[in-house]
């Protein structure tokens, strides 16, 4: 499966960088979609439908692509359950929409807005223009997933991953350029995508006292060895900044970066199990 394929645009960000993320897995562990099928209780077709974007895969699929693939399903898990808060969200928003709009018509019917008594509902071309609802908004902060956390809480690995206290983000629309960038991720734009040859930059900056480097605002996220994400290259800032030499800054949490962290966490005097953790966090933002 490319990883290039073009996904649907339905997509929120979250499920989007979430179907990144499951293709960059695959691509690395060299599995076809018969082996997944092979190793999994997962068909063939279901993989197909997750890895192109057009169904959101349940959290055991993405535990199972992990365990046969040899990849940490913590921040993958965490990701899918994001992606999950924000179609409920959507869909909801999608019914409310749509109850607010047959009660319009019902009500125009009964009234007949100047067309006459007994004129009968008004059609849904008929009816006078107005300004649209505002965009649905869920309960996390501008951005990559990060700022979509609804007050999540993950549990994967024996970890709890919870979201920040973090604002909320629209969903995605035509005027979504306009949207005001969140200061957490201004340094890219878009899901995290990996490659080979890549290298981000770092915007160091201070918020209420911490330090930020522009992409992530997390304090919670669990990262391990062989994680990918805009939150890796937040820690890969931070391990610059406090003088722990992480290698790249790519987004991969490699050999170099865990023995940068587990340098940072011993000097801290902190556990030095290499994961970065609430207490990794803490010691990183300052």
């Amino acid at each position: 499966m490319p990883r290039g394929r073009e996904l649907p645009e339905s997509l929120s960000e979250s499920a989007a960088e979430l179907v990144v993320e499951l293709r960059t897995v695959k691509s690395r562990s060299g599995l076809t979609l018969v082996a997944l099928e092979r190793k999994t209780a997962y068909s063939k077709s279901s993989w197909e439908r997750y890895l192109n974007g057009r169904t959101l895969p349940p959290a055991d699929a993405v535990r199972a692509l992990c365990t046969v693939a040899g990849c940490d399903p913590v921040p993958l898990v965490a990701l899918r359950e994001v992606a999950a808060a924000d179609a409920a969200a959507r869909k909801e928003w999608e019914e409310r929409k749509e109850r607010e709009e047959r009660a319009d018509l019902d009500e125009g019917g009964e009234r007949g807005d100047g067309l006459g008594q007994g004129a009968g509902p008004l059609s849904p071309s008929a009816h006078v223009a107005t300004e649209p609802d505002p965009v649905p908004r869920t309960a996390g902060d501008p951005g990559p997933w990060w700022r979509r956390w609804p007050a999540l809480v993950v549990l994967g690995a024996g970890v709890a991953v919870a979201g920040g206290v973090l604002a909320a983000e629209p969903w995605q629309s035509e005027s979504r350029a306009a949207a005001p960038r969140s200061p957490f991720t201004s340094a890219h734009d878009g899901p995290y995508v990996w490659g080979r040859e890549a290298s981000y930059p770092c915007r160091i900056q201070q918020h209420s006292g911490r330090t930020y480097a522009g992409h992530s605002g997390t304090h919670q996220t669990v990262l391990a060895h062989n994680s990918t994400s805009w939150d890796v290259v937040e820690a890969q800032c931070l391990l610059h900044e406090a003088g722990f030499d992480p290698g790249a800054v790519d987004g991969v949490y490699g050999p170099r970066t865990e023995q940068a962290v587990k340098r940072l966490q011993a000097k801290a005097g902190i556990e030095d199990d290499g994961l970065v953790g609430p207490d990794t966090w803490k010691v990183l933002r300052g």
